[in-house]
């Protein structure tokens, strides 16, 4: 089970990630997928969960789920994926994992947030040039939202991927303030912005934040409250 961030207690909502090992394709063909659908809808309402929206993909699947209690969520993948695990391994005579560690999952804490992830999960067949709109691919449960686009919401699919990404925005927030790294601390609002886009938009933990910002945690986590 993975570990949740202390402020994952103040969201309903959950952009879950789960992918195959070494990035290789674990939904061979349609009925592959389809299996994977079908399960998460039959083992739902054991765990009381509900399915906002899902993409499933050839070696990776997003979904957004609402669930009261963290440990439902954990039991639901843990299940999820053991079931798809055993029903692929059997089918193509195989052994080992099938998913990439267990799954990654991302808190969602406004309703603009919680549109912009429908958008970016509906919209991954489309970044991947597999279809030219959401709704003409067949393994999402796609639905239309409205909402303002926020470039503070981002969304990503591994921590590879997040780590790239966060770095960039560190070094592009330094350039548009005009500010060196070594300064931060004689600022102390521009210090408390990047902070807390880091760790509420980016999800990045204070300790990878200590360690890109050359801060003490401690002092961090003060400017957080």
């Amino acid at each position: 089970m993975p570990r949740f961030p202390r402020n994952y207690i103040n969201s309903e909502y959950f952009h879950v990630i789960t992918q195959g090992i070494n990035k290789s394709y674990i939904f061979d063909n349609s009925d592959d997928i389809k299996f994977y659908i079908k399960k998460i809808y039959s083992i739902q309402k054991d765990y009381n969960i509900t399915i906002v929206a899902y993409c499933i993909m050839n070696n990776h699947a997003h979904m957004l789920i609402n669930v009261n209690d963290l440990k439902n969520l954990s039991k639901f993948m843990h299940r999820l994926n053991t079931c798809y695990g055993k029903y692929y391994n059997s089918k193509y005579n195989r052994v080992g994992y099938v998913f990439r560690d267990r799954y990654k999952a991302e808190g969602i804490y406004s309703q603009n947030h919680l549109y912009n992830c429908i958008r970016y999960i509906y919209n991954n067949p489309v970044k991947a040039g597999i279809c030219k709109n959401p709704q003409d691919y067949p393994f999402s449960n796609y639905k239309s939202v409205k909402c303002k686009d926020d470039e503070n919401f981002v969304f990503i699919d591994t921590e590879e991927d997040r780590e790239i990404i966060y770095k960039d925005y560190i070094n592009t927030f330094l350039a548009k303030n005009n500010i060196e790294l070594k300064d931060l601390m004689d600022n102390l609002n521009l210090l408390k912005e990047l902070v807390k886009t880091l760790h509420f938009s980016f999800n990045v933990s204070l300790r990878k934040i200590s360690q890109n910002l050359y801060i003490h945690r401690l002092t961090l986590s003060k400017l957080l409250k």
